[in-house]
């Protein structure tokens, strides 16, 4: 009985000790699986993350040989790039009012009558709204306006630009006619009021108008500091 005994406790130990082994070695397969497959995971992250960093270098560097492949052949054509900047210092010539222009648009042609006498708010409320309707070019007896010009009352004259007029005022614009005659006509517009003021106002659509540069004296520029973009 008591060799029965030992051999059963002997069986129980044995037993409990494999299930024991049995247990710690599912544990250990377990987290071994776990930090698998968390490792794949960081893995696929790290994979997704490069691949978008490459396609991202290969993106900018398509970007870098096309500017290179432009700056090579703007800088192997070199008439092209002189005749691109001539064509740009000229359109700021035109805007800026330094050379002659023509074109198709309208005269106006304000004077005093038997009471009345042209202003200076007169002038100034055609040319704005000449400026509203799109004109490209005004003069004020051939007198190019610009952005600096002075439209201003001093005695007797009427002072544009530093320079002394008296009436009649002939002013013209390159436009659109139509556009800018409807928009001097308008009920309660600019035509109407001169009329009110018994001033002569006679508006004249032309095929073909030369409007003068502006004399450079005009333009100041000894107060400016060009200012670098950023």
């Amino acid at each position: 009985m008591k060799n029965r005994n030992i051999a059963i406790t002997l069986a129980c130990i044995i037993l409990g000790l494999m299930l024991a082994w049995q247990f710690k070695s599912i544990t250990y397969n377990s987290k071994m699986a776990s930090l698998e497959n968390k490792r794949e995971d960081e893995l696929k992250d790290l994979l997704i993350a490069e691949k978008k960093k490459t396609e991202e270098l290969s993106k900018r560097n398509a970007e870098l040989e096309k500017e290179n492949r432009d700056y090579e052949n703007a800088r192997g054509d070199d008439t092209k790039t002189v005749e691109n900047l001539k064509k740009e210092l000229e359109r700021a010539r035109i805007i800026a009012g330094l050379v002659d222009v023509k074109g198709k648009g309208l005269t106006i042609t304000i004077d005093n009558s038997d009471t009345v006498n042209v202003d200076d708010t007169d002038i100034l409320s055609v040319l704005n709204e000449l400026r509203a309707s799109d004109a490209q070019a005004i003069s004020v007896n051939d007198e190019r306006i610009v952005a600096t010009s002075e439209v201003r009352v001093a005695g007797r004259y009427i002072m544009v630009n530093n320079k002394q007029m008296l009436a009649p005022f002939v002013i013209k614009a390159i436009a659109e006619p139509d556009k800018v005659e409807r928009a001097l006509k308008m009920v309660g517009g600019v035509l109407e009021r001169l009329e009110a003021y018994q001033l002569k106002v006679n508006i004249k659509q032309e095929e073909s108008i030369l409007i003068p540069r502006l004399d450079s004296s005009v333009i100041k520029t000894n107060l400016l500091t060009p200012v670098a973009p950023k």
